[in-house]
């Protein structure tokens, strides 16, 4: 009775670090999403701004940045134009810190949307990320920046 009771507590131990290894190992879309809002918060740096345009990809993924009443589109066309137009916006605010006020992160099977609130030296802006999910990795498809 006793070795029974033992290795009862053997298997299930087993499966119990079993189960918390599994956990350790596997990222959820909720996880992904808290690593974007990581990517875009914090100091404006031009390897943030690299960082946070890892998530697109406008050969796979048409992105679309709408600020201030005006929409760009990025595609296979003209996917080289990203990067230096994404840091000749945010050149205003290099070496500020975005300091994250509010975020509401909503999944929806293949789409995503993150919403922030974010602190700048220049007063608060509301941006909405909205991504797709493309395989196994979430990709922007449209930024708004107000």
């Amino acid at each position: 009775m006793r070795r029974t009771g033992i290795h009862l507590l053997v298997i299930l131990s087993l499966v119990v670090g079993a189960a918390a290894v599994t956990d350790a190992v596997v990222v959820t879309d909720r996880e992904r999403m808290e690593e974007f809002v990581k990517a875009v918060t914090g100091r404006v740096s031009d390897a943030r701004i690299d960082n946070a345009l890892s998530y697109a990809d406008p050969s796979k993924v048409t992105m679309e940045l709408v600020h201030n009443g005006r929409r760009h589109r990025y595609s296979d066309q003209n996917a080289g134009d990203l990067k230096p137009d994404a840091r000749k916006a945010l050149a205003t605010l290099a070496g500020s810190k975005l300091h994250l006020i509010q975020e509401n992160i909503s999944l929806d099977g293949e789409h995503a949307r993150i919403a922030l609130r974010l602190r700048t030296n220049e007063g608060l802006a509301n941006t909405v990320f909205d991504l797709r999910r493309e395989d196994d990795r979430w990709l922007l498809r449209r930024v708004t920046v107000n």
